[in-house]
């Protein structure tokens, strides 16, 4: 196929043969393309839009195609190919964004790149986030512990959680976490899906047990009228 730039006119070398939504084996259907030019002229790139043609899918992507930076004549090679979406970020709680600000921000990078069919890395980075929440509320809960924590593996933080529904919750969250991480899968009937179930009851659990503490402190004991 060619394609024309504002200043030039480029064959690509192939179509994608795989949707970077569903994972299936395609033949994508051609919506439109779009050139970048930059004022060198081999760092230009081209992006096509294409759609897949699964019934199950139907999304939307796009391949971005290249100059190689060797002589290659007027063809473009393909690149990479990524989602159209845009992700709608996680929000979390002020109490917990106090208690990790940086949590927020790898859960929700996690999830852009699930979002966009970086299936492979988005798991990683979900255990990532788990194991910030869980230092960083230990750290900010129990601030004696810091240089332990700070140095300790993420199961043996979780076992430093004395409330029991907030270390139940971490210790599968992290086992699953692990999975996703590692070469052997343990938790094979376990996915993705879970670890985020998973983070979020830890969240939810958290976010409960401290807004309880702080509600038993500043009502310590019942009032009594004259």
């Amino acid at each position: 196929m060619s394609f024309r730039t504002k200043d030039s006119s480029n064959d690509i070398d192939k179509r994608p043969d795989t949707c970077p939504a569903c994972g299936k084996g395609i033949s994508p259907i051609f919506c439109f393309e779009h050139g970048v030019d930059t004022w060198r002229r081999y760092e230009g790139f081209l992006q096509i839009v294409y759609r897949c043609p699964r019934e199950e899918c139907n999304r939307l992507f796009i391949a971005k195609y290249i100059n190689p930076g060797y002589p290659t004549g007027d063809t473009l090679f393909l690149n990479t190919t990524y989602l159209l979406d845009i992700t709608e970020y996680e929000k979390f709680s002020e109490f917990i964004t106090k208690i990790s600000e940086k949590f927020p921000r790898i859960y929700n990078q996690s999830r852009i790149a699930e979002e966009n069919g970086l299936d492979m890395v988005a798991g990683p980075g979900y255990r990532k986030a788990l194991e910030f929440l869980v230092k960083d509320y230990l750290v900010k809960t129990s601030p004696e512990l810091e240089e332990k924590v700070k140095k300790a593996q993420l199961g043996d933080v979780i076992k430093l959680i004395t409330d029991t529904r907030i270390k139940s919750c971490a210790s599968r969250a992290a086992w699953i976490g692990n999975d996703e991480t590692h070469y052997i899968r343990v938790w094979e009937d376990k996915d993705i899906e879970d670890l985020k179930n998973l983070i979020k009851m830890v969240v939810d659990w958290i976010d409960l047990v401290e807004r309880s503490k702080e509600y038993e402190a500043s009502m310590p004991g019942k009032k009594f009228s004259n």
